[in-house]
């Protein structure tokens, strides 16, 4: 017996077409009927004023599409000149007022890990980050108690302090370990520009289905045996470093084909303060990296024809860089580049993840996918954290904090009701 649709969250909607080698296909959403296919449009007319925006901010900054299910609420970051943030949140029927200005917290995941800070001592400042945040706090349970699962939480962070909020508490001293990220779907946005148009965030049911294609580190990484066997589960065309350079994946990524709906990287992404220092691919070894600006100026037909999912798992994957010529609200990085050359949606890391761990998390949600087909592929990241959350011990060790704080590390930008249908797709094996 089929549930009834008008009870599910937006993210768990069953999705009843059937399955195939097609490319991404767009389904039905009662809620969207007045959106367009193309993902791209031109930017929003300033005098625009809906329910959900009120003229606090740019409104032609927003790339949302204005016509917002109920269930959807907008979470806006805002940077005061170099050192202050303000906050304001959007939805149909709760409203959060902007926020006084706020000094930029020394939260960033990506550089407390290198500085070897201890994990628990992390979670201890965001946890009293999340605590002085009452505003935040108060809007986002008004929103659980009102819509329950099916709220969905989109996330505009327009700065670049780095704040990881998937981790940011509801309560986090009388009821600790209400993690957003885990109770909540939550989803990334950005500005982006692709070709002459902007990138607009629509909610609309659809799924990625097709081809998988990978690279693998597998002479540098350890413990990459549990995401080769299921890689090789999906029958995905995976190259692996101990048999092709790296150039070889990056000329499939350019190919005319419109059948592929997840492309996977495994390898050591690195991140300085200068985005041409960004790179994937091996740690030590220039032949076999990838250079994020040697993939901009090559054309990613694949990721372009497919739009499909594209998944870094890479330390740093998720962090950008602003150009020293242009304004810190664009920046540079991997999920971008992916996102403007036609990505449905990109996972990446918003630090450094210990090797076996990456492994074992991107087993971890691809059996997810198979298992739970109709979740989108934001509710199978907050399924992973609530269960990271659930199990984890009340006295952890140093290790097991680490992977705690690795498992919040993963964010998705795209389309909160994508899903990925990761089905074996007679691809070739082991190119």
């Amino acid at each position: 017996m089929m549930a009834d649709k008008s009870k599910l969250s937006i993210t768990q909607r069953a999705i009843t077409s059937p399955t195939g080698l097609s490319r991404t296909k767009e389904l039905p959403f009662k809620a969207s009927e007045a959106a367009a296919p193309k993902q791209t449009a031109p930017p929003l007319p300033e005098d625009l004023e809906t329910a959900t925006e009120k003229k606090l901010f740019p409104p032609n900054e927003l790339y949302i599409t204005m016509k917002l299910p109920q269930e959807v609420a907008i979470l806006h970051i805002y940077q005061n000149g170099t050192d202050e943030y303000s906050v304001w949140g959007g939805n149909v029927e709760n409203e959060l007022q902007q926020t006084k200005p706020n000094k930029k917290p020394d939260l960033c995941l990506g550089q407390l890990m290198e500085k070897d800070k201890l994990p628990e001592d992390v979670q201890v400042d965001i946890r009293y980050f999340s605590h002085v945040n009452l505003e935040i706090r108060k809007w986002l349970k008004t929103l659980r108690r009102r819509l329950g699962k099916q709220l969905c939480l989109v996330i505009a962070d327009h700065t670049d302090f780095e704040i990881p909020w998937e981790m940011f508490e509801l309560s986090p001293y009388e009821s600790p370990n209400e993690y957003l990220g885990a109770l909540i779907t939550t989803v990334r946005w950005r500005q982006i520009i692709s070709g002459d148009d902007y990138v607009v965030l629509e909610f609309k049911a659809d799924e990625c289905c097709g081809n998988a294609v990978a690279y693998v580190l597998d002479t540098e990484l350890n413990g990459v045996g549990p995401e080769l066997d299921i890689l090789e589960q999906l029958q995905a065309s995976i190259y692996r470093s101990s048999k092709h350079n790296i150039k070889l994946f990056q000329a499939h990524l350019q190919r005319n084909d419109a059948n592929c709906g997840f492309v996977y990287i495994s390898c050591h992404g690195t991140y300085g303060s200068d985005f041409r220092k960004f790179t994937l691919g091996s740690g030590k070894d220039e032949q076999q990296q990838l250079k994020l600006l040697a993939l901009r100026n090559c054309q990613l037909n694949l990721v372009k024809n497919s739009q499909g999912i594209v998944f870094i798992n890479a330390c740093h994957s998720g962090r950008e860089q602003a150009h020293s010529s242009i304004p810190h609200s664009y920046r540079m990085g991997f999920i971008e580049l992916f996102l403007a050359s036609g990505a449905r949606g990109v996972i990446g890391t918003l630090g450094t993840v210990g090797d076996s761990y990456a492994a074992k998390f991107a087993y971890d949600l691809i059996q997810e996918s198979l298992r739970s087909p109709n979740l989108s592929v934001a509710a199978l990241l907050q399924e992973l954290r609530f269960k990271m959350v659930a199990n984890f011990p009340d006295k952890p060790t140093n290790e097991e904090w680490e992977s705690f704080i690795y498992t919040f590390m993963y964010v998705y930008y795209g389309n909160p009701m994508t899903v990925l249908r990761l089905t074996p797709s007679g691809g070739q094996l082991n190119v």
